[in-house]
């Protein structure tokens, strides 16, 4: 069975979430996925590991990057069925200040689907939604959509 097909399986049981248990780097950095009040967040929990200054005690950028890719990916799998995955054709991350130890959460809005593209935003936060910690643009390169023949 491939990914596609355990996705695809996961989807027809409402269990998308679970998606993250498939996709190695995600459980080895221990992302979590959820749906709170209709929306789906995910949450990077704080480890010791996550650290990149150690000095300044701060997460390390590559790993806020990694959750906002991974966010995006989720939102658009939630939201676009298609036979095969979305690829990432690039992601515009804006870093806006220090990611203290603690839980990172982050969101994510599809800005416009076409036939064959698809643009999400994220929005990564640590206090609240409106004091953002990052934000990314993420630009994904659909599969053709079902046939009937699939």
């Amino acid at each position: 069975m491939s990914l596609a097909d355990d996705i695809a399986k996961l989807r027809a049981e409402e269990r998308l979430t679970e998606v993250i248990d498939l996709i190695p780097y995600a459980r080895f950095t221990g992302f979590q996925a959820y749906w709170e009040d209709g929306q789906l967040l995910a949450r990077l929990p704080y480890r010791d590991d996550h650290i990149g200054n150690y000095t300044a005690n701060i997460f390390h950028g590559g790993l806020i990057g990694a959750l906002m890719e991974h966010t995006a990916f989720m939102h658009l799998l939630h939201h676009v069925e298609r036979n095969r995955l979305p690829k990432i054709v690039n992601i515009s991350a804006n870093y806006l200040r220090p990611v203290a130890p603690t839980d990172v959460i982050a969101s994510g809005a599809i800005v416009r689907q076409g036939a064959r593209v698809a643009n999400v935003r994220v929005r990564a936060w640590q206090k609240g939604w409106d004091d953002p910690v990052a934000t990314a643009d993420v630009h994904f390169l659909l599969p053709k959509p079902r046939t009937t023949s699939e």
